[in-house]
């Protein structure tokens, strides 16, 4: 199993979700909650945000949770 952070729609807003996919890159689960960044150093940090910022180049999903 993989997962990515992507940008998914609920309800009109947009916010972004952990993204759980299935060995052959379908969508098995999603967060409940939008996730947030987070880290334990400025680093850590960053490359959560940079993540983020990824999930900002890829096509919208819809929620269906």
């Amino acid at each position: 199993m993989t997962w990515n952070y992507r940008v998914m729609n609920q309800a009109g807003e947009l916010a972004v979700y952990s993204v759980y996919y299935d060995d052959d890159g379908k969508v098995e689960g999603v967060s409940v909650d939008p996730a947030y960044p987070l880290g334990e150093t400025l680093d850590e940090l960053q490359n959560c945000c940079e993540l983020y910022m990824e999930a900002l180049t890829k096509p919208v999903l819809e929620y269906a949770g």
